[in-house]
């Protein structure tokens, strides 16, 4: 897939994804990243993993040889479930691929935060690090009236065949779930589901949970409860007898909103857990953070149904707050989710310089276009902690970047890159081969562009038309069935002129020469 790290999620999913899942608060951003095979010249080996399928939630994730489940610092154990109001669910469970990127889910920590200063009694259940039989019991015990299940496109199965247990031991329990697939295509879920949240939750979510709680109805009331959907935005309920359709159109928040609501709620996480991935990963503990909503291009494969294309920055003080509260979670790094922190140079300038001033010692990951960034801000950013950027670099032909409506050039890339050379921040770029209008010239092309910038590390992707994009609709038939049941898989799921083995192998053929660099 290839889109925008969805950052609830940062990517959740995060989600860029890129095959994934992390998540951070935007999906499709996660997606990009979490999921993807990026290859490393650093470590000198070729990071190409087997096929591994995503595990259902009746399966248990696989465990390290002898490894002990951790109940430390996050979710209390089943036993000791306390009761609920709302139950808020991140419905992936981690298999131990080696090319996944775990984050705890923004999104959720957000809506928990909300929840909780409204006297809600709520509990968060991330999947990432749970067996399955302990989630239903969790759950079971909690006894909740409303159970919330975010769902993305990698995701999607797990949280129908949650919804579907959890119906089956708490039949009188409502049952929700919002987020990026949600959000495009609320109709796929409203069989499994009492109703659908569309776009920003947090604009209506908690105020929905605390009048419903209540009203003291059951979900077969929920018609008549809903007289009045303006007053929940982005809520969409079928009703399941006659299919009469209840729904409102979704609400962003602008920029006093955002500074109006609490920092994300992050005391329900195994953050011991998380912060030993990344220390292995990259010698530094990441946490997720926002600074900013949405982005103003228009990429023909980009998929933004959550944060969409205003451009939306939070107030400094509250991104303070917010680092300091992570700072006290232990972490030692921050992974910047915004779909691009280079959008506003003067708010990525004021960023830098405010982290800089109060000597918080923090490194942290971005994600960037190549357009917008000078030799001194490259030079501020690394003063400020900066250790990685990621970038959409996609094709090695101008020609295919119009296709794709990418706004850049590969000369502006070539610049952009030596700049980043000549620093101690490293590069990771994002490639895309086999998009429709292409030849067999341009790809190699894009093979041999890959290969000649000085990067740190490579990703290569087959395009994945995400509902909502004009790629999507140009391609018109998507093969549904071979939607993302697999992490870390290239698959060509629509009609192309390009034999998908063929990529398979070229993408293989090139990681390894890139390795061999030196």
């Amino acid at each position: 897939m290839r889109g925008r790290y969805d950052r609830s999620n940062l990517p959740k999913d995060g989600g860029l994804l890129r095959r994934s899942f992390l998540t951070s608060r935007n999906d499709c951003q996660g997606a990009r990243i979490l999921g993807s095979h990026l290859t490393k010249v650093d470590k000198q080996k070729i990071l190409i993993m087997p096929i591994q399928k995503l595990p259902l939630p009746n399966e248990k994730p696989d465990e390290k040889p002898n490894e002990k489940p951790d109940k430390k610092d996050n979710q209390n154990d089943t036993k000791q479930s306390p009761p609920a109001d709302v139950v808020l669910i991140y419905p992936y469970f981690y298999t131990h691929v080696p090319k996944a990127m775990l984050f705890h889910p923004l999104g959720i920590a957000q809506l928990a935060a909300i929840l909780r200063s409204l006297g809600l009694r709520t509990l968060v259940i991330d999947c990432t690090f749970e067996h399955r039989e302990d989630v239903i019991s969790k759950i079971r015990n909690a006894r909740p009236r409303i159970v919330g299940i975010y769902a993305m496109l990698s995701m999607s199965e797990n949280a129908m065949l949650l919804a579907t247990d959890i119906r089956k031991v708490l039949p009188e329990t409502l049952l929700v779930c919002g987020g990026p697939l949600p959000t495009l295509k609320p109709g796929l879920f409203a069989t499994d589901f009492d109703a659908v949240f569309c776009g920003e939750a947090v604009a209506s979510f908690p105020v929905f949970c605390l009048d419903y709680i209540a009203s003291k109805r059951s979900p077969d009331s929920l018609s008549g409860f809903l007289k009045n959907p303006e007053k929940y935005p982005g809520i969409y309920f079928k009703h399941p007898h006659d299919g009469t359709l209840i729904q409102s159109a979704p609400r962003s928040s602008d920029e006093k909103a955002l500074d109006r609501l609490p920092i994300p709620d992050r005391s329900d996480y195994n953050h011991s857990k998380y912060q030993q991935f990344w220390l292995d990963r990259e010698e530094i503990s990441l946490a997720g953070i926002m600074t900013s909503y949405g982005c103003p291009f228009e990429c023909d494969f980009c998929s933004k149904p959550i944060f969409g294309t205003i451009h939306r920055r939070r107030g400094l003080d509250r991104i303070f707050e917010e680092i300091r509260d992570i700072k006290d979670h232990g972490y030692n790094g921050l992974w910047i989710a915004d779909d691009c922190f280079s959008l506003d140079p003067k708010h990525a300038r004021d960023f830098c310089h405010r982290l800089i001033s109060e000597k918080l010692d923090m490194k942290w990951f971005c994600l960037c276009r190549v357009d917008r960034i000078t030799q001194s801000d490259i030079a501020l950013w690394q003063a400020a902690g900066c250790r990685k950027v990621f970038f959409g670099l996609e094709s090695g032909s101008n020609d295919i970047l119009k296709i794709m409506n990418k706004k850049t050039t590969t000369d502006e890339a070539e610049k952009t890159i030596e700049r980043f050379a000549q620093s101690d921040i490293r590069t990771a770029g994002f490639f895309m081969v086999g998009y429709p209008g292409e030849t067999l010239a341009t790809i190699e092309t894009t093979f041999k562009w890959a290969l000649s910038l000085p990067l740190d590390e490579i990703s290569f992707t087959i395009p994945y038309p995400l509902p909502g994009t004009r790629l999507y609709d140009r391609v018109m038939i998507v093969d549904d069935t071979l939607d993302w049941q697999y992490e870390n898989e290239n698959r060509m799921v629509f009609k192309s002129d390009f034999d998908e083995d063929y990529l398979k192998k070229r993408i293989d053929s090139v990681y390894k020469e890139f390795n061999a660099r030196g």
